[in-house]
């Protein structure tokens, strides 16, 4: 402390000497975490070296060019005050800059190995650990300021000997470089603009409400609405009546992410390449979506779902949703502009970075407690706050926000536990005693999904908006991820097109059936159809999953394979023709076929061969630019 001090007290340098560590602190930063996010499975792993470059440089440069900016105000100062002591000040908040990058260098360093190593970090902490370790990144941020001082005046020693024309020069070329790094990715961005084309004029009055209720993990079987003998669904097998009501419907992505991403882009994941937690939307798919139709319609459009997984702005839903689990791009003007502005691979590099260090430093400052989604959604040790999106809904729209588009994910059917509001089939049951997928609570989830829908009703109907809403009942995906039907009902104003629909449907269908009501053009790019109009009792439905994870026999966490060329995050692709599917799997490299378990119905023709299901599967994925030559060699002979 006292070799400190007296740097300080003897100190000579300038402003413009700390300058210049600026850059290369933030360099060191960015490279950190560069090296971090790349050496494992993330949103750029399959992008080209370039990208990966452009990623590395772009971020590199941003960080110096805020630093930079943030001490301006304190080169100024300097140059104003003339006391000595004043000077003396400055130069030690000037040094605590690159001190403050070096510092959450080492603790993002830090935490790394240890959540690696030890499945122990900053998330992990509670109490007084939580306050050690504040206080241990502020005494680290004071120790690093003394190199930072003697960085600062062996730069200012070796630049007294040249001429001042010569002083200028490596700052000035500094500068340049971190401008060029920082904006040379905005000027070669293509979608600096939305490609949406403008809204064409509709015959439309008064647009209706629209609300996208969808179940995580509902299993049709499980439904009384589809016949199960347990009446989990009283009220919406009540309001099948007067609704549009699928039979067999099919999610195209078994994974939560997937699923809601085709469901809003009304595209194929093999063609968004949408699967994985890692994945965001790039280039045009970023902004061909229903909500971003709709928004340009005059919708208020509004995302309630689990703030990580499969939330709108992670996935890089651009001018999709106004408000997203409780974010809004108008709100944070800095994320909304730069969101604007640069590439997807560069602006979502960016916002995992600024993530990282802003969770955990909140949780260390005691201003939000840092949580670990995925230990939620893989253990669930705690219920999902699923009835505050209810709370809001209703909020927004008494504040007149309307017509609105919702989409509501409804994660208490999750799993594996289940924390049901009223135990009706698990009477009896310890809820803290639960083991894994237990079903007497599976079944209670689902009566509060249930009752989830019936109160958005009630809500509606005793506002006088019932007859001006459409209600979308659904769910991303099966229990455990099975090969099976997956509900969708459709309640439109005064009961129109109410009935059922026997052919085979899929969640893709949701988004063209709503254009189609509200007279708004199909784009080309969105697959699917209305479910209204006549179905192909033949018809295809394409289903892609992530490869089968494992349980690592040590710490017993869930493990994935790597990522790998040539189909990376996509380990099966499945075919299902009527009561019938195909399987490919990637990975174990088999091909297998069964019947759809509870199908309802029967097949008009019989199904494809296997011979002719394998080719069918290769032929749509060789349409979206896969290299499907190793999946030849699988036997699929009948």
């Amino acid at each position: 402390m006292k070799s400190l001090l007296h740097l300080i007290k003897h100190a000579r340098f300038t402003p413009v000497d700390v300058s210049l560590l600026i850059p290369f602190a933030a360099l060191l930063y960015i490279l950190m975490e560069w090296l971090f996010i790349i050496s494992k499975t993330s949103f750029i792993s399959i992008g080209s070296i370039y990208e990966k470059g452009s990623v590395l440089l772009n971020g590199s440069g941003m960080l110096a060019l805020a630093a930079s900016l943030l001490s301006i105000p304190f080169v100024i100062l300097y140059y104003v005050l003339t006391a000595k002591t004043g000077r003396a000040v400055i130069r030690i908040l000037l040094c605590l800059i690159p001190a403050l990058l070096l510092s959450a260098t080492v603790l993002l360093l830090v935490d790394n190995i240890t959540y690696t190593q030890f499945k122990y970090g900053v998330v992990s902490t509670k109490g007084i650990v939580r306050t050690l370790y504040l206080v241990g990144f502020i005494l680290l941020t004071i120790g690093l300021m003394y190199p930072v001082f003697k960085w600062s005046r062996s730069i200012s020693k070796s630049r007294r000997k040249i001429s001042q024309k010569q002083k200028l020069r490596f700052p000035i070329f500094l500068g340049l470089v971190v401008i060029a790094f920082t904006f040379l990715p905005v000027a070669f961005n293509p979608y600096l603009k939305n490609p949406l084309p403008p809204p064409s004029k509709i015959n439309s009055d008064k647009l209706p409400n629209i609300i996208l209720l969808t179940g995580d993990a509902l299993n049709s079987t499980k439904l009384s609405l589809y016949g199960s003998d347990k009446d989990t669904t009283p009220f919406l097998k009540q309001l099948a009546d007067s609704s549009l009501v699928a039979e067999n419907n099919f999610s195209n992505a078994q994974g939560t992410i997937g699923s809601t991403t085709s469901m809003l882009t009304g595209k194929y994941p093999a063609e968004t390449r949408i699967l994985a937690s890692t994945d965001i939307l790039k280039g045009a798919d970023a902004y061909e979506h229903l909500p971003g139709i709709l928004q340009s319609y005059g919708y208020y459009t509004l995302q309630l779902n689990f703030t990580y997984y499969a939330d709108a702005y992670r996935i890089n839903f651009q001018d999709a949703f106004i408000e997203a689990n409780g974010e809004s791009p108008v709100s944070n003007k800095i994320q909304s502009s730069l969101d604007k502005l640069l590439p997807s691979n560069n602006y979502y590099f960016m916002r995992e970075v600024y993530s990282r260090i802003s969770d955990r430093l909140e949780h260390l400052l005691y201003i939000n407690k840092m949580t670990n989604p995925f230990l939620q959604v893989t253990e669930s040790p705690e219920k999902f706050n699923d009835q505050e999106k209810l709370d809001y809904l209703f909020k927004l729209i008494d504040e007149g926000k309307q017509p609105i588009f919702v989409h509501i994910h409804w994660m208490g059917t999750h799993g594996p536990k289940y924390y049901p509001t009223k135990q009706v089939f698990s009477t009896g049951l310890d809820p803290a005693l639960q083991g894994k997928y237990v079903d007497p609570f599976y079944l209670d989830s689902i009566l509060d999904f249930d009752n989830a829908s019936y109160q958005i009703f009630n809500g509606l109907q005793s506002r006088g908006l019932w007859d001006d809403s459409i209600l979308v009942v659904g769910s991303d995906h099966t229990q455990r991820w099975s090969v099976a039907r997956v509900p969708l009902l459709i309640h439109f104003p005064n009961d129109k097109h109410a009935g059922q629909i026997m052919e085979n449907t899929q969640n893709m269908d949701i988004a063209p059936t709503l254009l189609n009501y509200l007279g708004i053009p199909q784009p080309a790019w969105m697959s699917g159809q209305p479910l209204y109009e006549a179905i192909d009792p033949n018809r295809q439905i394409f289903l892609v999953a992530i490869p089968d994870s494992s349980r690592d026999p040590k710490t017993n966490a869930i493990v994935y394979p790597p990522f790998v060329a040539p189909f990376y995050q996509f380990g099966k692709a499945t075919l299902i023709s009527c009561d019938h599917y195909f399987m490919i799997n990637f990975l174990k490299r088999t091909y297998s076929d069964a019947q759809v378990q509870g199908y309802i119905g029967t097949c008009k023709t019989p199904p494809p061969t296997r011979e002719e299901a394998f080719n069918i599967i290769l032929a749509h994925l060789e349409h979206y630019g896969f290299d499907i030559s190793s999946l030849n060699s699988i036997d699929h002979s009948n």
